[in-house]
């Protein structure tokens, strides 16, 4: 009876709670640019009191998508406030009270403070670095430290993001993670993609958002993330051209247009660049192989230079129109000509002691040359429309996207050998490959309650392409006549299906907002060997993936997220076909025993923004997977060389753990210095069987990496900029990569009211950018070393005609919210 009487008082204080609180108003809004109608993000909406001390009652910032809420507000009258640096101050009168408690404000317009290219320019306040639900995002444009630079420097200052010497992204060392461009993947070749992120002006990206952790929304065949490079968006009325040409010492020179023209609804924009690019590579790699008793079966030797030339150009077109006010749309179509030319000499000496035979040891010596050319496109276009069925959130999306990529590689080599004459060879290589994929999705958000919303969606995706690859060799002792060498001929094709369909619930409680999510895809992968049947492959998955995230905003802008997603990376058709690529000294082969990999990860976070000195961050994750897929180098006595030789392929490496914190922080000296550190602390713990062992082997890494960037204006014109990174060695299957760092450094400046812009850049300034990694397989001890030329010079000039909230805005055509003005 006791406790009865207790639960009822803590019912009734509840009851009473509850109705002090409804008692109270929402107000909601939308905050939009008079200009072109589009909305507006982080501008800071306050409510103030009405009387002399117009004492602040709530603020709060608007998000993405323009729209505000501000809650608890007793009745009464006030004045709201709207405010966000390069616009004029909005002040509207608001009267709280009546039956309704959920206000809904309608659009707040706001005015541009300053338009024209001669007036003075205005210093950002958007944080460099914030959260928006599951995304960190980076807002490049208002990061003075990476302007002159690329797509792939910008990435660099993204959280958790590292881009090696050769280009590859991995996201906390995981090299799995997904590139998206304006909110839709990619689809684009690993080189290709790696062309254009290295050629990409880094003022050409308005924000990178960063997806550890996906929702339900986004594909699940990734267990690495998803990095999302949104491109420059808002187009004023009129038009704006400019062009320049940057350059460096390596050498390199790229020639640049931009042009944009716009009115209240319709936007074009055009942008256009060349390139031409030369490096140059040196590697060197120690090899030993053991057999299966651990006897030294061949110590291998090689030193290997490479010279690069490349000349590759974008086109990029798009626009967007609204239609009315409930109806827009957007699209574009673009393409990337390369054309690449490789030149490469090497030496070899390989001793064999044939421990497995009776054999006796022998030296193999031999010189190497060779050169080959290739020529490779690749086109892109889409559409996007979305219909409102009202202004508060009612509304559906399609869109179509296309891909094609196309290419061939022609190259000859010679190997001359010092100990065996009759094994010198002469052959000709071809490579063509093609491959085209089309992409359609429907995507449906509506409110169910004045606090929450549901958002559903279906998407489909089709994929086709090829690949035909002979070695033509000359036959020894004759001058001319060539043979197919028809054991390293391969004619394939492959085919990929998908569906997914998605829901997701989103409700707000105050400042708390939960996002539960579930997604179902079914994937079909098929790869066939015209030359090999025998090694087709045709595999079908279907699989379920929940997230959850949670997310609270307090009034002093604190911010904190808690999440949880369930990934997979399923195996590519090629990865379990057991069709064999020969080599010169080595093969790879599938391995049709191969299973998907599950993640699960769990994240939690908390950021802090200050008006007056900037903002901090920390995240912890923990990510656990299962039968992850990784690549293993192994040893393997093979008839076709007669030898033990080295040969890779795709392994379920077992179970890993991978958790860390990662911190950053930025300060900000008014409005002429800022100095941003970003750090990353993290274990890695690993149980893998390898070969036929009953006990799993394991390994462990504490690992940590940071970036140091320091930014400063001078005399109003003159801006330096500077940064270290260090990252500690990495640890995977097998293979252990040493520590990289590097320092880089620059100047920029502008004249004539910002007409001209002139910027100076030292990479790498210490020469210290290399990549060291070791093989700790116990049959396969390996140490290899390779190093660009990393370090050189960069210049650049900038010339600027027009509005001046058009510069940069002709890359892009798309909105940030797809295409919505």
């Amino acid at each position: 009876m006791k406790k009865f009487r207790i639960y009822l008082i803590f019912a009734l204080l509840a009851g009473l709670l509850q109705t002090l609180s409804a008692q109270n108003y929402r107000l909601q809004g939308v905050v939009c640019d008079t200009a072109n109608g589009q909305k507006i993000f982080y501008a800071t909406v306050g409510l103030t009191t009405t009387d002399s001390t117009l004492r602040n009652v709530a603020v709060t910032y608007s998000e993405t998508n323009g729209r505000f809420l501000l809650e608890d507000i007793p009745a009464g009258n006030y004045f709201l406030k709207v405010m966000l640096v390069g616009y004029e101050l909005k002040t509207v009168p608001v009267t709280v009270g009546g039956s309704e408690r959920n206000i809904q404000l309608g659009n707040i317009w706001l005015h541009k403070a300053a338009t024209m290219l001669g007036e003075v320019s205005v210093t950002a306040e958007k944080p460099v670095y914030m959260m928006e639900g599951e995304k960190t995002l980076y807002n490049v444009s208002e990061d003075p430290m990476v302007q002159t630079g690329t797509a792939a420097d910008a990435l660099q200052n993204a959280p958790g993001v590292e881009v090696d010497i050769e280009g590859n992204i991995t996201l906390r060392g995981v090299s799995s993670v997904e590139i998206w461009l304006n909110d839709k993947p990619s689809n684009l070749t690993a080189e290709t993609l790696k062309e254009i992120i290295q050629q990409m002006p880094a003022n050409s990206i308005e924000r990178i958002e960063v997806i550890t952790n996906p929702s339900a929304k986004y594909g699940a065949n990734t267990d690495g993330g998803i990095i999302n490079i949104v491109t420059t968006a808002a187009i004023q009325k009129n038009q704006f051209i400019s062009f320049g040409i940057n350059g460096s010492s390596r050498p390199n020179v790229s020639p640049w247009f931009s042009y944009v023209w716009a009115n209240k609804k319709l936007s074009l924009s055009l942008y256009v660049n060349a390139s031409y690019a030369a490096n140059r590579t040196n590697s060197h790699s120690h090899l030993t192989r053991l057999n299966k008793d651990l006897d030294t079966a061949s110590i291998q030797i090689d030193t290997t230079f490479n010279r690069n030339r490349n000349v590759n150009g974008n086109i990029h077109f798009n626009g967007s129109y609204t239609i009315d006010s409930s109806n827009s749309l957007s699209f574009w179509l673009g393409t990337h000509p390369n054309r690449r030319w490789s030149f490469s000499t090497a030496h070899q000496m390989r001793y064999e002691m044939y421990p497995q035979d009776d054999r006796e040891e022998e030296l193999f010596d031999y010189g190497y040359d060779g050169e080959s050319r290739s020529l490779s496109a690749n086109g892109y276009g889409g559409i996007w429309f979305r219909h409102k069925f009202n202004q508060e959130g009612h509304q559906i999306d399609a869109s179509l996207n296309t891909n094609f990529n196309a290419g061939s590689t022609k190259s000859h080599s010679f190997r001359d050998y010092l100990t065996q004459d009759y094994l010198d060879k002469y052959c000709f290589d071809t490579v063509k490959l093609f491959n085209y994929s089309f992409n359609a999705s429907v995507d449906y958000t509506i409110p169910y309650h004045k606090n929450g919303e549901i958002s559903m969606g279906i998407s489909g995706n089709y994929g086709r392409g090829g690949n035909t690859s002979r070695e033509d060799t000359l036959v020894y002792l004759t001058d001319d006549l060539f043979v197919l060498d028809s054991i390293r001929f391969v004619d394939s094709r492959n085919q990929n299906f998908g569906s997914g369909q998605y829901v997701t619930i989103q409700h707000k409680f105050g400042g708390f907002t939960i996002k539960a999510g579930l997604r179902s895809e079914l994937n079909n992968y098929r790869y066939d060997l015209l030359n090999s049947p025998k090694d087709n492959v045709s595999k079908t998955y279907w699989n379920l993936y929940p997230s959850l995230h949670l997310t609270y905003r307090t009034k002093s802008m604190h911010n904190l997220k808690l999440s949880y997603t369930r990934r997979v990376r399923t195996p590519s058709a090629s990865q379990l076909s057991t069709f064999i690529n020969y080599g010169e000294e080595s093969y790879s082969t599938g391995n049709p025993l191969l299973l998907p990999s599950y993640t699960n990860m769990v994240e939690a976070g908390w950021t802090k923004f200050f008006k007056k000195f900037g903002s901090v961050g920390v995240t912890a994750y923990f990510r656990n997977s299962d039968r992850q897929i990784s690549s293993l180098s192994d040893v393997a006595y093979s008839d076709f060389f007669g030898r033990i030789v080295s040969f890779s392929m795709p392994v379920n490496a077992g179970k890993s753990l991978n958790t860390g914190a990662e911190v950053n922080v930025t300060y900000r000296l008014k409005a002429f210095m800022s100095i941003r550190f970003y750090g990353n602390v993290y274990y890695d713990h690993s149980l893998y069987r390898f070969r036929n062992e009953s006990d799993p082997r394991e390994f462990s890494n504490l690992g940590y990496s940071f970036r140091i960037n320091y930014w400063a204006k001078l005399w109003k014109v003159l801006e330096v900029f500077a940064s270290a990174n260090y990252r500690s060695k990495s640890i995977s299957l097998f293979t252990t990569t040493k520590p990289r760092y590097s320092i880089d450094a620059g100047l920029r400046a502008s004249f004539l009211d910002r007409k001209i812009s002139v910027h100076l850049d030292v990479k790498d300034i210490f020469n210290w950018n290399k990549t060291t990694s070791q093989n700790n397989n116990p049959y396969l001890i390996s140490t290899s070393t390779t190093k660009r030329n990393s370090r050189f010079i960069s210049a650049g000039i900038t010339f600027r005609f027009g509005k001046m909230e058009l510069e940069s805005k002709g890359r892009s055509g798309e909105n940030e919210d797809g295409g919505e003005e």
